[in-house]
C-alpha cells in the first residue's frame, strides 16, 4: 500500500511538469497559479454545433488556379454552372523565329532593294490548341467553343476576384475562332484517342505573319514575356458557346505558328538556302513554335453559378459546393465552452464532419479531397495572402475514403484563440450565449516531397475550381473537447 500510495504522490507533479508545454500549444481557459499537492484531472464534453449553407460571394474568390476550366453543367440537385478563363501566354526571353532558313518573300517599300515594308512568308499557318486530360460530364455530349483575343492587360489584382471578361476583350473585333467538339475527342477513331486530348481552334493565317513581322522588325517585343503580352498578345478568352453537360480540365493553352524552313537533304536539320557549295535542289519542312499559358503568366477562371431555393433553403443538410458556390458555416458556442471550462485547460478540441455523395444525377461529382477549416473572417484573405494551413489558425483535414468523413483531430489552438480575441474585445468578459463562425472550404493541396530526407511539405492551398461537392448532416454534429481540471470533480 505504501508503494502504491507514493506513487499517485508523484503522479500529479509528472503531470504538473508537462503543463507548461502543453499550454504553449493549445492555449488555455482558466487555468490559473498550480499548487504542488493540486491533483490534475482529465476530462471529456461534447458541445453541439450548428452547420449552415455560406453562400459565396465571387468577387471574394480567388481564381489562381494552374488548370482552366470551360464549360456548362446544369445539375437536377443544384442547378446550373458555367465556367470560362482567360489567360495570357508566355514568350522566351529574347525569342527570335530564324528568319535566314524561314521561307518567305520580300515586301519592298518602293522595289527590290529599297526599304523592307514585310515578309511574305510560305506556308504559314495559325491555331490553338486547349490540350486536356480529364473533364465532368457527358463525353460524346456536342459542344461549341469560341475565343477571344484580349484588349486588355490582365493584372495580378485580377486573380484575386472575380475579373469580368466583358472588360478585356470585344466580342466583334476580338473573334479569333470556333470549333465544335466533344470530351471524348468523338471526331477521331477510338483506336486513335488517348488520355491527352486536344482541341484544335484554327486561326486566319494573318495573325500568324503579324506575329512573325513583329519578331522581324520588332525584336525588343520578344525580350520577356512582358513585353510580349504588352505588345504582340495580351492573351484570349475562352468560352462555350453551344453545349450544356460537359466541363473540360485544360492544362495547356497554346497559340502556334506553322512555317516553311529550308532542310538539307535528310530534311533534319536547317541550312541556309542556297549556301555556297550547295547545288541540290533546295528542300524544306513544317516547323512549328508555340506560345503556351504557363507557371510564369497570369490565368484567370470565371464561373457563374445558379442554386436552386431546394438547396438554398435546405433545412436537413448543408453543403459544400467548388467552385466557390457555398461553403458550409461552422458556429462554435465558445461562450458556453469557455463557461463550462473556465477553471480548466482545454488540451483538444476534435471535429468531425460526414459527408454523403450526390446520387440524384447521371453524372456523380466527387467529394472534395481536402478541406480547409478558418475563421469565417479570415477565409479570403488566406487565400489572398497565399497562406498555408499552420494548425494554429488554419487547418486541412482530407477525406477518409472509408467512412467519408473529415476529421480535425486538434483544433483547441483556434477556439482558444478565439475566446481570447473575444475577452480582448469584451473588457475580459465573454458572454456565455457567444459563438464563433468557422467555414469549410474545399481546397486543392500542394505537396512536394524531398526524396533526400523522405520528407513532404505543403507548398500551395488554392479554392478548387472543379465541380464537386458534399452534403453534411446538420443535426447530430459536435466537437469533442478534452481538458484538465485542477482539484479533481
Amino acid at each position: 500500500m505504501r508503494s502504491k500510495y507514493i506513487f499517485l504522490l508523484f503522479l500529479p507533479l509528472f503531470m504538473i511538469a508537462l503543463l507548461p508545454s502543453c499550454d504553449e500549444s493549445t492555449g488555455s481557459v482558466g487555468i490559473g497559479m498550480i499548487e504542488d499537492d493540486d491533483i490534475v484531472t482529465p476530462g471529456r464534453k461534447t458541445f453541439p454545433i450548428e452547420l449552415e449553407n455560406m453562400l459565396v460571394d465571387k468577387d471574394s474568390v480567388s481564381n489562381k488556379s494552374l488548370l482552366a476550366y470551360v464549360g456548362k453543367f446544369t445539375d437536377e440537385t443544384f442547378g446550373e454552372l458555367e465556367t470560362s478563363y482567360m489567360t495570357q501566354l508566355f514568350c522566351l526571353d529574347d525569342f527570335r523565329f530564324d528568319f535566314d532558313r524561314i521561307v518567305k518573300d520580300t515586301v519592298w517599300e518602293n522595289g527590290p532593294g529599297s526599304a523592307i515594308k514585310s515578309f511574305d512568308f510560305k506556308d504559314v499557318s495559325c491555331y490553338i490548341d486547349l490540350r486536356y486530360d480529364d473533364f465532368f460530364g457527358d463525353s460524346i455530349n456536342p459542344c461549341q467553343l469560341e475565343v477571344y483575343r484580349l484588349n486588355k492587360d490582365l493584372q495580378a489584382d485580377d486573380m484575386e476576384s472575380y475579373a469580368d471578361p466583358e472588360e478585356y476583350y470585344d466580342k466583334e473585333s476580338g473573334f479569333l475562332g470556333r470549333v465544335a467538339y466533344t470530351a471524348a475527342n468523338t471526331s477521331l477513331d477510338e483506336d486513335d484517342r488517348t488520355a491527352t486530348k486536344d482541341i484544335i481552334v484554327a486561326l486566319p493565317e494573318e495573325y500568324a505573319t503579324e506575329i512573325l513581322n513583329a519578331n522581324y522588325f520588332h525584336p525588343e517585343y520578344f525580350s520577356d514575356a512582358d513585353a510580349f503580352i504588352e505588345n504582340v498578345f495580351k492573351g484570349m478568352y475562352v468560352r462555350q458557346s453551344m453545349g450544356n453537360g460537359t466541363i473540360l480540365y485544360v492544362n495547356n493553352s497554346s497559340l502556334n505558328i506553322n512555317f516553311t524552313m529550308y532542310v538539307d537533304s535528310a530534311g533534319v536539320y536547317p541550312i541556309k538556302r542556297k549556301t555556297p557549295g550547295y547545288t541540290e535542289q533546295d528542300s524544306t519542312s513544317i516547323y512549328s513554335v508555340s506560345f503556351n499559358s504557363t507557371r510564369e503568366v497570369l490565368q484567370a477562371n470565371q464561373f457563374a453559378n445558379v442554386f436552386n431555393e431546394s438547396i438554398i433553403n435546405d433545412t436537413e443538410h448543408a453543403y459544400m459546393k467548388a467552385p466557390a458556390g457555398i461553403y458550409t458555416s461552422v458556429k462554435i458556442p465558445i461562450g458556453k465552452l469557455a463557461s463550462e471550462l473556465a477553471e480548466d485547460t482545454i488540451m483538444g478540441v476534435r471535429l468531425s464532419v460526414k459527408a454523403y455523395r450526390n446520387e440524384d444525377g447521371p453524372y456523380e461529382m466527387d467529394l472534395p479531397n481536402d478541406i480547409l477549416l478558418v475563421k469565417k473572417s479570415e477565409a479570403y484573405e488566406f487565400f489572398r495572402q497565399n497562406e498555408l494551413p499552420d494548425n494554429l489558425s488554419s487547418y486541412v483535414a482530407t477525406l477518409n475514403t472509408g467512412d467519408n468523413t473529415y476529421v480535425f483531430n486538434n483544433i483547441a489552438s483556434i477556439i482558444t484563440s478565439s475566446i481570447a480575441d473575444y475577452r480582448t474585445g469584451n473588457d475580459g468578459v465573454i458572454d456565455e450565449n457567444a459563438v464563433e463562425e468557422y467555414v469549410l472550404i474545399p481546397v486543392d493541396v500542394t505537396v512536394t516531397s524531398d526524396s533526400s530526407s523522405s520528407s513532404t511539405e505543403t507548398t500551395s492551398v488554392r479554392t478548387t475550381m472543379k465541380p464537386i461537392y458534399a452534403k453534411l448532416p446538420k443535426s447530430g454534429n459536435v466537437i469533442e473537447v478534452s481538458y484538465i481540471r485542477l482539484g479533481g470533480f
